[in-house]
């Protein structure tokens, strides 16, 4: 695709600065760029990196010019990087239609702008929307709802029951309603509790590659419009996951867990069954949430505590060596005995 600088500059609601007809046809990091690229800048001495590039145009947070490159000011460039981006690299158009090796039940309701691949299974009463993209080897069970503009990538698994809103976005190996793991010790040996609950997903989440979303026990899994999931994350049964929430890698969710509106969960965070996080809580990666914690704070450690007071911990910790040598001194200065421990370490 190429675009004028004009017209990237009117998508962006941007400033221009310079010759408006140079035509744009990628766009790089300022390292990379060649001519015809468009790059960006955050800052002065990224903009002098990019000036100094063979990029023919530059994005540009501030009030930058330059004699040789045009620029186009914006309020913050990360934003325009990623309205822009979808200009210069579309994405892929998926005809509509259903392949022939697809297998859809003859009650599903497909949209006649849907697109269905190769070896995908669409089960009994189905409902698939407008310019929904189901690509191949996909599974939708019976009773399950596809939103407009919903898109799953090959090998994707949809179980009976579960309603994705529009313009969801699921990666491959993802598996949306498998069991919640639900058992009871009966006797002598570990007996199932059915998981007849489903999984609703508001418009406009993402979830990674190989995440797993599970059913509810009764009632269902939910997940908030806007909120966005990485790779390989774990979503108990019974979950409620707030409206545009930042699910980091390797997250955990426990069962009946919830998290409230605009909260991050950095990488490899594991949040206890039953726990309330609060609306716009920050929890540290490689954090453990054993507790309800109030939101609007920063958290982290094992367990998740306020983050001033995690890093006064560990400051203290660091301490300690220096603190058990003065208590030593201090023991024989007043003629006590050393602990036999002590004198192991």
């Amino acid at each position: 695709m190429s675009f004028t600088a004009k017209e990237i500059a009117e998508r962006v609601e941007g400033k221009l600065v310079g010759d408006g007809e140079i035509q744009l046809t990628g766009f790089a990091q300022a390292d990379a760029a060649k001519p015809g690229d468009l790059t960006f800048a955050e800052d002065e001495k990224f903009f002098r990196l990019a000036e100094d590039s063979q990029a023919d145009a530059i994005l540009s947070a501030g009030d930058f010019t330059s004699d040789s490159k045009t620029v186009i000011r914006v309020k913050n460039a990360r934003i325009a990087f990623a309205r822009v981006l979808p200009l210069l690299f579309p994405e892929k158009q998926f005809a509509p239609g259903i392949h022939s090796s697809a297998i859809v039940s003859n009650s599903a309701q497909v949209a006649s702008t849907a697109h269905i691949g190769p070896n995908c299974v669409v089960g009994e009463t189905v409902i698939i929307g407008d310019r929904a993209v189901i690509e191949a080897n996909c599974t939708v069970g019976d009773q399950s709802t596809l939103g407009q503009s919903t898109h799953l990538f090959p090998n994707v698994s949809v179980y009976s029951q579960c309603r994705l809103g529009e313009h969801v976005r699921i990666h491959s190996g993802s598996v949306i309603g498998s069991d919640g793991y639900g058992y009871v010790f009966d006797e002598d040996h570990h007996r199932k509790i059915p998981q007849i609950g489903g999984v609703v997903i508001g418009d406009n989440v993402e979830i990674g590659a190989n995440c797993t979303v599970d059913r509810g026990a009764l009632s269902d899994t939910l997940i908030g419009e806007g909120t966005k999931i990485d790779n390989l994350v774990q979503i108990a049964h019974n979950v409620v996951i707030g409206e545009h929430c930042i699910i980091v890698a390797q997250t955990g969710v426990g069962g009946s867990a919830q998290v409230g509106e605009h909260s991050i969960l950095a990488g490899h965070v594991g949040v206890a069954g039953h726990i309330k996080i609060g609306p716009k809580s920050v929890i540290a990666a490689k954090s453990g949430v054993f507790n309800n914690l109030e939101g609007g704070k920063q958290y982290m450690g094992h367990p998740a505590i306020p983050i001033i007071e995690e890093k006064r911990q560990k400051v203290s910790v660091r301490h300690l060596p220096e603190l058990l040598k003065r208590v030593r001194e201090l023991e024989k200065q007043l003629g006590s005995e050393a602990d036999p421990a002590d004198s192991n370490n």
